[in-house]
């Protein structure tokens, strides 16, 4: 519903209901956006956590503390002046670049005092930077969204035209506010360029560019990441400057303004209403897992549940769905056995032994005890101060093999995760602290830094003492064919991966694959030469774009007896075992690392196409249902 001229809406979903008011959506805690807010507040909280920023102090009006304040805040004002050189003065509270003035003398700063407190009871001042380039970075949920640089208006002259006109022949917009020490007559040179203001806002002319440098992403995310873990805010833009000093945060804004960004070009307009949807359902929980089937009615969504309908069928067995959330089935045998499932696959082992798997750090520490094979490691708890877990960590990645017993490369991880989420291979100190703050916005206590293993990477599924699947994971890559470029290759496999019907969309602005085709010395406009490949993740999880090829009939005896031996330790009857391995089908090869147990495995790991693909699953998960009706 919509009120006040359409500036309150009201929506409903999943017995929920939101209110947003302008900008403002109710993702965030009301505290902190009050913060944000308040520009020098905001600043007190950065300083606190450490972050790089421009720090703002507070200036009240003077009507408001009595007769002899005024003089002691314009005291500190000539204090600041000199200390800078050139200070920026605003409203501490308000956006959009309204009433900021640039003060580089006593003159400007009496005007624009005077100007500010006509308008408002508080002022913010900070020190003036020489901003190289100014970038705002969107997240929902702790994900970054979009990151885009705002470049300044300005014209290229030609020798002929003074500014004003190369201002009204370039469509400079009216409203646009050009600093008052230019002379629009003045008649600049061919193809030199004239600034027009010394302010980044979009709603000022200034133009939205999306960053497309990997390395930069990298940085400006971690940076970004870092602001939004501090202040556990869920929907926000942050504006983060280049300058001598480097990245600093300029601001964070609790309402999302993305007006002038979807103005600016159809692609973006796309990317803004993709923004705003994710914020919605965010907050309505209609991209939560448990609210999965219920949004997708009918109960056909999903790729495995259709099959399982058809096997319970054929066997009479009755499937009591919960129409509530859709997350829970109740399958009831002829035998009158029921089995409770809680989402797909299934779940068929003991509460103990799942708690196990889910903690990577404890069933590591199991399995070494028992004497298999796994890698080095250390895991790192976050500590309430983040600084104090960075320094940690800063220490270990500036001589890890002394400090760790391995080097580099190392893999870096969240301890309970699944699905290659927050799993990053790391070449060196500055990908690892990247990485680091990255997990760390995935709220995560503990994570892992784990010794990174050569080798083929394989699952091997057990169940009731039998090895019913293996296979390699291969990592996700493209092959070139002689024509296409590299983001085309990549668009055709994301399409081949939906005719596959694959539950998780692959992420194009996954980092990941970013930085894996740069080391390769290639760019998404790179055109693959025939038969080339180009590998696109360091980890082989289907969930992001591996791929597996049979070996179930190859495999040795040896890593039959080991998987089904592992099982048995853990005290499961169904589980996945990750292994990295030279070669599972070698009679001789027996060196290998366990990764890591998955107590849940999915077994539709495409592994064959269309029907082959549907009759392979179900013949897996009737041996499952033999087994449940059995027990």
């Amino acid at each position: 519903m919509r009120f006040s001229y359409d500036w309150i809406l009201r929506l409903n979903a999943n017995n929920r209901e939101m209110y947003i008011i302008g900008y403002k959506f109710p993702n965030n805690n009301s505290a902190i956006e009050h913060i944000c807010n308040d520009k020098a507040a905001l600043s007190d909280i950065l300083s606190s956590h450490k972050l790089p920023h421009i720090e703002h102090t507070f200036f009240p009006a003077p009507s408001r503390n009595g007769c002899d304040e005024p003089q002691g805040i314009w005291n500190k004002l000539e204090e600041m002046l000199n200390q800078y050189g050139r200070i920026v003065c605003k409203p501490n509270i308000g956006s959009g670049g309204r009433n900021v003035y640039k003060v580089s003398s006593q003159k400007e700063l009496e005007v624009a005092v005077f100007n500010i407190f006509s308008k408002t009871n508080t002022m913010a001042v900070s020190p003036y930077r020489d901003v190289r380039a100014e970038y705002r970075i969107i997240i929902v949920n702790f994900n970054v969204e979009v990151i885009y640089e705002k470049i300044r208006p300005m014209v290229i002259g030609n020798g002929k035209n003074t500014i004003h006109d190369l201002m009204r022949l370039g469509s400079i917009n009216n409203g646009t506010e050009i600093d008052k020490e230019i002379d629009t007559t003045f008649i600049p040179a061919l193809n030199e360029e004239i600034t027009l203001s010394w302010r980044h806002n979009l709603g000022n002319g200034a133009i939205p560019k999306l960053v497309k440098d990997i390395v930069l992403r990298e940085k400006l995310t971690a940076l970004a990441l870092s602001c939004a873990l501090a202040l556990d805010i869920n929907f926000a833009s942050i504006d983060i400057i280049e300058s001598d000093y480097g990245l600093e945060v300029l601001e964070i804004n609790s309402g999302v303004m993305m007006e002038n960004f979807a103005k600016s070009t159809p692609s973006n307009y796309c990317i803004a209403k993709n923004i705003y949807r994710k914020a919605i359902f965010e907050y309505l929980k209609m991209d939560d897992p448990k609210y999965k089937y219920f949004i997708q009615r009918p109960r056909r969504g999903h790729f495995v549940l259709p099959i399982l309908e058809e096997i319970a069928h054929s066997r009479n067995v009755e499937i009591i769905p919960d129409e509530e959330e859709g997350n829970f089935s109740i399958f009831v045998f002829n035998n009158g056995k029921r089995f409770i499932a809680k989402d797909y696959p299934f779940n068929i082992n003991y509460a103990g032994s799942i708690s196990l798997c889910t903690n990577k750090a404890a069933c590591s520490s199991f399995l070494r005890h028992m004497g298999y094979s796994v890698p080095r490691e250390k895991f790192f708890v976050k500590k309430s101060d983040i600084e104090v877990t960075f320094r940690e960590l800063e220490h270990y990645f500036s001589m890890p093999s002394e400090s760790l017993g391995f080097g580099f490369p190392m893999i870096i991880k969240p301890n309970s995760l699944s699905q290659g989420i927050g799993v990053y291979k790391i070449r060196n100190a500055d990908e690892g602290m990247l990485a680091v703050r990255k997990i760390l916005s995935l709220r995560e206590k503990l994570f892992v830094l784990q010794e990174y293993c050569k080798g083929h990477d394989y699952r091997i599924v057990v169940l009731n003492n039998e090895v019913i699947q293996a296979y390699e994971r291969i990592p996700f890559q493209i092959e070139g064919n002689g024509k296409d470029t590299i983001k085309t290759l990549l668009q055709n496999k994301i399409e081949a991966f939906r005719q596959e019907r694959r539950d998780k969309e692959i992420d194009l602005n996954d980092s990941r694959i970013a930085k894996n085709i740069l080391a390769q010395g290639y760019t998404m406009e790179t055109v693959l030469a025939l038969g080339r490949k180009c590998r696109l993740q360091d980890i082989a999880n289907l969930s992001l774009g591996g791929t597996t090829e049979d070996k179930i009939n190859q495999m040795s005896p040896f890593y039959r007896q080991l998987a089904v031996k592992i099982a048995n330790s853990l005290n499961l009857k169904l589980c996945g075992i990750d292994i990295i391995a030279k070669d599972i089908t070698e009679l001789n090869d027996k060196r290998y690392y366990i990764l890591e147990v998955n107590s849940a495995p999915g077994l539709d790991n495409y592994l064959y196409e269309g029907k082959k693909q549907d009759a392979y699953v179900k013949e897996l998960y009737g041996k499952v249902f033999d087994y449940i009706e059995m027990i």
